[in-house]
C-alpha cells in the first residue's frame, strides 16, 4: 500500500510549519497541505489600495491645483508608501495561511499577529462549495467553503486556490485521480504515528448474502478477530431519528411516517418503499450519503485505533454501490428455508414477506457472483469463526489495504 500522500508547497526543505503541524491531533494524518495562490497578495490588497490611490490622487489634484510642485511630489509618495505597505501586509497574511486536510477534519490556519485556527469535522460537512469571483477566475483560481447541516454559512474557507477543482475533488474525497495542485508537490510524509512509522489502513470487508441469511452472525466473527463492525441497520435507524430527516419524510409521506411519540414509523415506511421502488430509491437518496459519512469516520477511528479491519453490514451494499468502499466482499450462504424460518421467528414474517423484500434487492446469484468469499452459515458458530478465520486471513494476505476493489 501507497503511504498517505502529504501535499505542501514546492521548494528546497518546503515543510508544514511547526506551528501548524502542533494544531493537529496525534492520530491526524495529513491528505492535503496547501496555501493560496501568490495572486492572494495582489488581490488581497486589490480594494484598499484602490480606494486609497483614488482618494490620495483627488487629494494630490487639488494640492496640484492650489499649491503645485512640492505638495503633489509629496502626495504620489504618500500613495506609493501605503500601496508598498499593503502589499507587504498581505504578503505577511499569505505566509501565515496555510489550508490543510486531514482524515478528521479541514482546516484553515490564518493570522499574522492573532493567529485563528478553524476546522470542521469531515465526518460533519454536508456541503463543498466551489465560488469563482470574476477577478479569481481569470486568474484560474477559486475559493472552497466547508459548511455543516443545520447552519446558513460555510465554517471553513479555503481562499484564492489555484486549481480549485482539483483540490475539491481531493477535499471531497473523491475516487477519481485529480492532478496536484499547481504550486504543490506531493511527498510521503504520515502524522501522527508515535513511532514516526505509517500506519496502515485497515481492509473494509462488506458483507451480502439473502434475508435472514445471518450476516451479523459472520460480522461478530469478524468482530472477535479485532475488527469493527458498521451495522447499516443499526445506523440506518439512527439516521431515521435526525429532526431533519424526520420533517422530510413527512412532507414527502405525511404525518402517518410518525408514530404517537414523534418518531419514525419503519413499519408504515417500509410498507411505502416496498410497495414502489421509486419511493423506495427517494429514500436511499436521502439516507445513504449520511450513513457513507457515518463509514468514513468508523474507518478513520478504526485506523487511529490500530483495528486490523472494518466490517460492512449492509443489506443494500451492491445496489447502493457500497462495495466500492470495500477491500472484498464476502457472501454469506444460508438455505433458503433456514432463512425463512430464523425471519418467521425473529420478525413475524411469512414466506410472501420474505420474497417481497428481496426483489427489492440484487438476486442472490447475482449477489454470489459479484463477492470474492463465501462463508456457509449451517447454524454451527465454532464452524463460522473457522471459515471467518481463513477469509480473513486470505483478504490480508490478497489485498493491500486501501487498494480497493
Amino acid at each position: 500500500m501507497a503511504p498517505p500522500r502529504e501535499i505542501v508547497p514546492a521548494g528546497p526543505g518546503a515543510q508544514l510549519p511547526a506551528g501548524v503541524r502542533a494544531m493537529l491531533d496525534p492520530t491526524d494524518t495529513v491528505r492535503l497541505a496547501v496555501k493560496p495562490s501568490p495572486w492572494f497578495i495582489v488581490l488581497r490588497s486589490f480594494d484598499a489600495v484602490a480606494f486609497a490611490l483614488l482618494a490620495l490622487g483627488l487629494v494630490a489634484g487639488m494640492t496640484l491645483v492650489v499649491s503645485p510642485g512640492v505638495w503633489g511630489t509629496r502626495a504620489a509618495a504618500f500613495a506609493l508608501l501605503i500601496v508598498v505597505l499593503r502589499l507587504i501586509w498581505s504578503a505577511l497574511e499569505w505566509a501565515c495561511r496555510w489550508y490543510v486536510l486531514t482524515d478528521a477534519r479541514a482546516i484553515r490556519v490564518a493570522g499574522v499577529v492573532h493567529r485563528v485556527t478553524s476546522d470542521v469535522p469531515r465526518d460533519a460537512i454536508r456541503a463543498v462549495a466551489l465560488d469563482e469571483p470574476f477577478f479569481e477566475r481569470l486568474l484560474g483560481l477559486g475559493t472552497i467553503g466547508f459548511a455543516t447541516a443545520g447552519t446558513g454559512a460555510y465554517e471553513v474557507v479555503w481562499s484564492m486556490l489555484a486549481r480549485p477543482q482539483s483540490v475539491m475533488s481531493m477535499a471531497k474525497g473523491s475516487s477519481d485521480p485529480a492532478p496536484t495542485p499547481a504550486g504543490a508537490v506531493p511527498v510521503t510524509v504520515e502524522v501522527g504515528s508515535p513511532n514516526g512509522t505509517a500506519r496502515p489502513r485497515p481492509v473494509v470487508i462488506g458483507i451480502v448474502g439473502g434475508v435472514g441469511s445471518g450476516k451479523s452472525t459472520v460480522a461478530r466473527a469478524f468482530e472477535r478477530l479485532g475488527c469493527m463492525v458498521s451495522d447499516s441497520d443499526r445506523e440506518a435507524a439512527a439516521v431515521l431519528t435526525r429532526e431533519d430527516v424526520k420533517h422530510q419524510l413527512v412532507e414527502w409521506w405525511g404525518p402517518d411516517v410518525l408514530t404517537t411519540d414523534g418518531g419514525v414509523d419503519r413499519s408504515a415506511v417500509a410498507m411505502i418503499v416496498f410497495a414502489d421502488d421509486a419511493e423506495r430509491r427517494r429514500l436511499e437518496g436521502l439516507v445513504h450519503p449520511l450513513l457513507h459519512e457515518t463509514r468514513r469516520a468508523l474507518i478513520a477511528r478504526a485506523g487511529r485505533l490500530g483495528a486490523p479491519g472494518v466490517v460492512i453490514d449492509a443489506p443494500l451494499l451492491f445496489e447502493a454501490g457500497v462495495d466500492r468502499e470495500c477491500d472484498a466482499v464476502v457472501f454469506v450462504e444460508t438455505p433458503r428455508q433456514a432463512r425463512l424460518e430464523r425471519v418467521r421467528a425473529a420478525r413475524g414474517w411469512d414466506e410472501t414477506e420474505l420474497d417481497r423484500r428481496e426483489k427489492a434487492q440484487l438476486p442472490l446469484e447475482r449477489k454470489r457472483e459479484r463477492s470474492d468469499y463465501v462463508v456457509i452459515n449451517a447454524g454451527h458458530a465454532e464452524e463460522i469463526d473457522h471459515q471467518v478465520g481463513r477469509v480473513f486471513q486470505a483478504i490480508r494476505n490478497e489485498r493491500s489495504p486501501g487498494d480497493g476493489r
